[in-house]
């Protein structure tokens, strides 16, 4: 028997039900870089668990007068510039519901939280900047 697993348009938080705050940007945009990003390496005390272990900053991008973008990351900046994606991506949240009419049982959602219709490619060289 197959699973139906709905999938719901953003909430507006007016239907009555206390939403908790969402600030999810409703349009992301994608990264593309050439090469191979190396985190920094720190001791085992400085190591997180869970879920907050895998972030890590990458970086401040700013915008040119004529919107080109640039990334600094670290001593590196990169320079980029900004495609359209031949299809967009959606980016999904799970969301667990729980069905108080129906013996307490819970349910599984997925609402539609961002698309993403544009990449910002940094294939350039990146240039090293003294501070």
């Amino acid at each position: 028997m197959p699973v139906i697993v709905p999938i719901c348009p953003p909430s507006s938080g007016n239907n009555g039900e206390e939403e908790e705050y969402d600030d999810t940007p409703r349009e992301w945009s994608l990264l593309e870089f050439n090469g191979e990003l190396v985190p920094p390496i720190k001791s085992p005390e400085d190591e997180l668990s869970g879920p907050m272990a895998r972030r890590m900053e990458l970086g401040a991008i700013r915008f040119t007068s004529e919107g080109t973008p640039i990334m600094t990351v670290g001593t590196h900046e990169l320079k980029g510039n900004i495609e359209p994606l031949k299809e967009p991506f959606v980016i999904m949240r799970k969301r667990k519901r729980l069905d108080v009419g129906n013996n307490n049982s819970s349910s599984t959602e997925y609402e539609v939280a961002g698309v993403i219709r544009k990449k910002m490619q940094f294939i350039q060289y990146p240039k090293i900047i003294m501070r």
